[in-house]
């Protein structure tokens, strides 16, 4: 744990302006905030203590203006509707300065931060800081991998021998058949009776 310059472990001015918050002091958390800023001059412990004064503060905030409203109108219906109001609103108020003051009693106790939730922001603005946002994951892209069908188990097995398809020989020559034409019959001979000539007729006529 890291002490301060009086030998004091700074852890301990943050879990003791807690602790008086829950026992509702303002004043002993506003005193160890200043001696943790300007005594120990520690930016941490200053930040962690100003949270408890502030929560502190608020409780303290919300009991007096509950009382002073209840004390200065009395309006017989209204009063006691007001009444119950302000009795929940400062029993859900003191419930949550307590849980968060124990929040930051564990935490500051490990030397981080208290991190109570508006206020945490605001003791940061007062040192003239912005509280840094956490970064997103960063998203990793997966490649989708289509499921794999079931393999079967490799059994030893005989493969029966392949056979070789058996191809028939080509005939070494191949004669073209020629072409032979028809015989042809012959031709009727036609027989025709012989000329007589004109002139032995003639004169074959006069004979006669």
């Amino acid at each position: 744990m890291k002490k301060g310059k009086f030998g004091i472990v700074l852890c301990f001015y943050p879990i003791a302006a807690f602790s008086a918050a829950i026992l509702h002091a303002p004043l002993i958390c506003a005193g160890l905030a200043a001696a943790a800023a300007f005594l120990e001059r520690d930016e941490w412990a200053a930040r962690q203590s100003l949270q408890a004064w502030m929560l502190s503060a608020l409780v303290f905030f919300v009991r007096t203006a509950a009382g002073w409203g209840l004390s200065e109108f009395y309006i017989p219906f209204f009063s006691r509707l007001l009444t119950i109001t302000s009795t929940v609103l400062l029993v859900l108020v003191s419930l949550a300065c307590v849980l968060f003051s124990i929040l930051g009693i564990i935490r500051t106790a490990k030397g981080g931060e208290a991190n109570i939730p508006l206020l945490s922001d605001l003791a940061y603005r007062v040192y003239g800081k912005v509280k840094a946002k956490p970064a997103p994951p960063a998203s990793q892209y997966v490649p989708y991998n289509p499921p794999q069908p079931p393999q079967a188990p490799n059994m030893p097995c005989s493969a029966p021998p392949v056979q070789q398809p058996t191809v028939a020989p080509y005939p070494q020559s191949y004669q073209v058949p020629q072409y032979s034409p028809p015989p042809q019959q012959p031709m009727p001979i036609q027989q025709t009776a012989p000329a007589v000539n004109t002139e032995q007729r003639e004169s074959g006529g006069t004979a006669g």
